[in-house]
């Protein structure tokens, strides 16, 4: 069998864009031992495609 190593935390976030990151700080600062997993690169996300915005005819 192939050893691993195993990591215990309190909270779990998957996702590191926007909502996750807050979600990790914020259970951080209520002092939870908090592992956050992402797919890409920390900063990478995709938060600010999803902001929307205004459209309007001038």
């Amino acid at each position: 069998m192939a050893d691993y190593e195993t990591h215990e935390h309190d909270v779990l976030v998957i996702g590191a864009g926007g909502a996750g990151l807050r979600a990790a700080i914020e259970a951080s600062a209520a002092g939870a031992e908090v592992g956050l997993v992402c797919k890409s690169l920390l900063g990478k996300a995709h938060t600010v495609m999803a902001e929307g915005g205004i459209a309007a005819a001038l």
